[in-house]
């Protein structure tokens, strides 16, 4: 690894206390330590200690994409709000609700952001048994449901979160690529997956995780 790949960590939070991820490192002031490297370790302990177990992958791209982290993390707070009234319409949250990781990517060509969440998610049969708002589903859907007692529920609950997102956030661009949304697979390879931008400078620190609105 080249020697410009390696920081002395010494950042702190909004608050003047040393950042979590100082955990990794040796007691030593000196230590060094690649940031990417210990940014997904204190993500992994994160989850852990939190039993954060997400389930699902959502990638969001915008029309009117912005370039600044500060901006995003605004529509961020708004993303998070559509994304929690699809499964608790009611109005106020249980505290066991579902939890959400935001990332933020920048653009290789365009430099302008698009939006990783990691998210938890309940089963299909807890979905559909609960007390949701209306849905929105394609015929050729409702269709499958029909005509597979075998059909997905998971792929369901993802074809109604994805119309629902793409009604209440303005942003969201009008093509399928806008929103992706799949299972997460294997925990660390997302990890790794969402905090590439270290290795091309594209933020300031960690202004690529939204900590805000993360549930951290």
């Amino acid at each position: 690894m080249k020697e410009e790949d390696f920081v002395s960590l010494s950042v702190k939070n909004k608050n003047g206390d040393l950042s979590p991820c100082h955990y990794d490192l040796d007691e030593s002031n000196s230590a060094k330590i690649s940031a990417r490297c210990v940014t997904q370790k204190w993500l992994q302990r994160k989850s852990e200690s939190m039993y954060f177990n997400p389930t699902y992958f959502l990638t969001l791209s915008f029309f009117k994409g912005s370039k600044s982290p500060i901006n995003q993390y605004g529509d961020n707070k708004h993303i998070k709000k559509v994304i929690l009234d699809f499964f608790y319409p009611s109005g106020k949250k249980p505290k066991d609700r579902l939890r959400l990781w935001f990332f933020v990517e920048r653009h290789y060509e365009s430099r302008k952001l698009h939006l990783h969440i990691l998210m938890e998610r309940p089963d299909g049969i807890s979905w559909l048994m609960s007390k949701n708002r209306k849905i929105t589903l394609s015929k050729d859907t409702l269709f499958q449901i029909i005509a597979d007692d075998d059909y997905n529920l998971d792929d369901v609950m993802s074809e109604c979160l994805t119309n629902h997102l793409k009604t209440h956030i303005k942003k969201l661009g009008l093509g399928k690529k806008s929103t992706n949304h799949k299972k997460i697979g294997d925990f660390a390879t997302r990890l790794r997956y969402v905090n590439k931008s270290f290795d091309k400078i594209d933020f300031d620190c960690w202004e690529h995780i939204d900590i805000q609105n993360s549930d951290l």
